[in-house]
């Protein structure tokens, strides 16, 4: 079995809004991300909200997902990653982190990784793909983290994050190359959302 959480707890200072709630489609960037869980097959959904809750919680309705508050988003997003795997299913076999601010990455693309992850359980996967700009490869999001992994993100460092757990020696790695341009995108600035509304 795999759990999803959905990290929507960040202050998003540099839009000035909560992106969680930026429209796209007719739909907010958190229900995108939840309906493309939901159509992959993931049943076990935590969505992680921060100081914004009551205002999200007010626009967005979740359709099975459970939701989760993160008191202190102010510690990073790994104190929001243990929030939410405090509520994930004892019986996960995996975690993937997916995060509000990636509406664009499809269904197709959550059950490549899903299914790859299936056939190596115990290894963290990563998907990468080639970043338009340089050409390079380019790891993105959402990563799916080994159960054995969830004791680590309770033991890491606060001030070394998610990387300490992704770089542990005890964590092995597993890439997946995907040809989707959409696990490397974000929405940080006004400019980025406006790019992605006229791009329809």
């Amino acid at each position: 079995m795999l759990s999803a959480v959905i990290l929507a707890a960040g202050g998003s200072s540099r839009m000035g809004k909560p992106k969680a709630l930026l429209q796209w489609r007719g739909l907010p960037f958190i229900e995108h991300v939840c309906a493309a869980l939901r159509k992959a097959g993931v049943e076990d959904r935590v969505v992680v909200l921060g100081r914004d809750s009551a205002e999200i919680l007010a626009a967005w309705q979740p359709a099975g997902e459970k939701v989760a508050v993160n008191l202190k988003p102010e510690h990073g997003q790994l104190s929001s990653l243990k929030v939410g795997l405090a509520e994930a299913s004892s019986g996960a076999e995996g975690f993937m982190v997916c995060l509000a601010d990636q509406p664009t990455v499809p269904a197709d693309t959550y059950k490549r990784i899903i299914a790859f992850w299936a056939e190596r359980k115990d290894s963290l996967v990563i998907p990468k793909t080639f970043r338009a700009a340089d050409g390079k490869l380019k790891r993105g999001h959402p990563i799916i983290l080994p159960a054995a992994a969830k004791a680590l993100c309770f033991e890491a460092p606060p001030e070394k994050g998610l990387h300490w757990v992704t770089h542990h020696s005890s964590v092995q790695a597993a890439d997946l190359e995907v040809k989707d341009p959409e696990i490397i995108r974000d929405f940080d600035t006004p400019e980025d959302y406006e790019a992605l509304v006229k791009a329809g």
